[in-house]
């Protein structure tokens, strides 16, 4: 992925940076010298992280613990970030759920849509504008193999990660001109960190 170079006053966003890829993703960022903002609904990892990034790299990290499953707390983080500079939007957080859909938890099933898609949607449109405006940027979206298919026992994932997948395909071309660049990462199974149903966001 294309990406800027960092500033002191602009910062990489990572969603879902309490675990997994996106822990990894913050870990590199910092390495390379950018500012950070960490969110998850963890806290108190991502604390942790930031402590860390901070005493290794001397980058500047910034905490937001939020559950992106929350729209209230979304809008309140995309009023933040559409007037910030946001140069990096790593789009990593995200949940998934197995079995039949008649079987499983009605209230965790919509939660994960807005998870996995609208917030995805939402801190994509907080950033964006911005981004076109300069002339750079990047937007990371962390999809999924699972997105290309239909798949029994799986089917709110991956309807959401298919969401994810076109999204990214079709912003790709949009801004392709703008200098802003929109990568899709579509990995299979990842062995990371399965949240409770109360835990939706990290």
């Amino acid at each position: 992925m294309g990406i800027p170079h960092p500033s002191p006053q602009s910062r990489a966003v990572v969603t879902g940076a309490s675990s997994g890829i996106g822990m990894a993703l913050a870990r590199e960022l910092a390495s390379r010298g950018y500012g950070l903002i960490l969110v998850a609904r963890r806290g108190e990892v991502l604390e942790e992280l930031a402590g860390e990034l901070r005493a290794q790299h001397g980058t500047a990290v910034e905490v937001r613990a939020v559950d992106l499953s929350d729209p209230t707390a979304v809008t309140v983080l995309c009023g933040e970030l559409s007037g910030r500079e946001i140069s990096i939007l790593a789009n990593n957080a995200g949940v998934a759920t197995f079995g039949p859909l008649a079987e499983l938890d009605a209230a965790y099933e919509q939660a994960q849509v807005r998870l996995n898609v609208n917030a995805v949607h939402d801190l994509t449109l907080a950033v964006l504008p911005q981004m076109v405006a300069r002339g750079g940027g990047g937007i990371l979206m962390v999809g999924s193999a699972a997105g290309n298919m239909p798949i029994p026992n799986n089917a709110t994932y991956a309807a959401t990660k298919a969401f994810v997948n076109t999204f990214s395909e079709s912003l790709r071309v949009e801004v392709a001109d703008a200098g802003v660049h929109i990568t899709l990462l579509a990995p299979g199974p990842v062995r990371t960190h399965t949240p409770d149903a109360d835990e939706a966001s990290t």
